[in-house]
């Protein structure tokens, strides 16, 4: 099962660098059961208004997904471009 969590984060802080830690504001979804649905719950909160005022231009939402332990799975070999370049 996975966690919905929108966070929002001051305009000042990096969006890599978005965290539980960092975040002004921590908002708890629902639980999810893949990261489809998670995207989902977030976009729903957005759409019904549930957090328009947080996001007054100094601020941003990030949505992230959070479960417990999951086994890792094995890295996907690196794409190779098909495309040929064009002078």
């Amino acid at each position: 099962m996975m966690k919905t969590l929108l966070l929002i984060c001051a305009l000042g802080t990096p969006q890599a660098d978005g965290s539980i830690a960092t975040a002004e504001a921590v908002i708890q979804g629902p639980d999810a059961t893949s990261l489809v649905q998670c995207g989902l719950h977030g976009q729903a909160y957005i759409a019904h208004g549930a957090i328009a005022e947080y996001l007054d231009g100094a601020h941003y939402l990030k949505i992230t997904c959070t479960s417990g332990e999951r086994p890792h799975a094995a890295p996907n070999p690196p794409l190779r471009s098909t495309a040929q370049a064009t002078d």
